[in-house]
């Protein structure tokens, strides 16, 4: 699938004979991700839900005609938060126990993208189209925690004699990155040289895939 995208491309390019007016366009776009991460999957993970971050994309296309194009771009998925905290006074016929804890986790992910576009035909008013292509991503994940402990012990009149504390401190990161497959919608509004589209688009990263619903702005030039 990815050698036939790639094929198709090259194709169309050199085979390709009909001269456009604005055949170039430059489409920002900006909305709202899904990281396909499950509720269950991100208690598992983080101990807590994830966000559904902001996220946008920035893209340069070549038309061929009034329905096909090439475009290539990259895309920035936001970063999607999980974070948890929590204290405590715990009294007991000994003393007081004393804690609390504050957790965050972020997830972040770019990718850069080369596909096709094909649309119904977009000089008309309204168009609607799909994309398909290959991605290179990248992602990482970075984790950042503290918690801290004390237990004192009372006497008879209940004053402190004696105490114990402990606090631990965590913060790491691990990335990882890989080649798939992305594909979506887009449906628009033209006019003169603008256009105005929804869009939703589908970026696969081994097991999961996030999504980027949005809002995107272009100019044919």
């Amino acid at each position: 699938m990815k050698r036939f995208i790639l094929s198709s491309v090259i194709a169309l390019s050199a085979s390709n004979t009909m001269a456009m007016e604005n055949s170039f366009y430059l489409k920002s776009s900006y909305g709202k991700v899904d990281t396909d991460v499950s509720s269950q999957e991100a208690q598992e993970l983080f101990g807590t839900k994830l966000s559904d971050p902001n996220g946008w994309s920035l893209t340069l296309g070549y038309r061929f005609n009034n329905f096909l194009a090439i475009e290539g771009g990259y895309a920035d998925l936001g970063e999607a938060e999980a974070k948890k905290s929590d204290n405590d006074v715990i009294p007991d016929m000994n003393g007081t126990y004393y804690y609390d804890y504050s957790y965050k986790a972020v997830l972040n992910a770019q990718t850069k993208m080369l596909g096709m576009f094909l649309s119904t035909d977009v000089s008309k008013n309204f168009y609607a189209g799909i994309r398909a292509g290959y991605q290179t991503w990248d992602a990482e994940l970075k984790r950042k925690g503290n918690f801290n402990a004390k237990y004192e012990w009372n006497d008879d009149f209940s004053q402190v004699f004696d105490d114990i504390s402990y606090n631990e401190s965590l913060a790491n990161s691990e990335s990882t990155d890989g080649s798939d497959l992305y594909y979506g919608v887009s449906a628009g509004w033209s006019y003169n040289n603008w256009s105005l589209s929804l869009e939703h688009t589908i970026f696969e990263m081994d097991e999961q895939k996030p999504s980027l619903s949005s809002l995107g702005l272009t100019y044919n030039f």
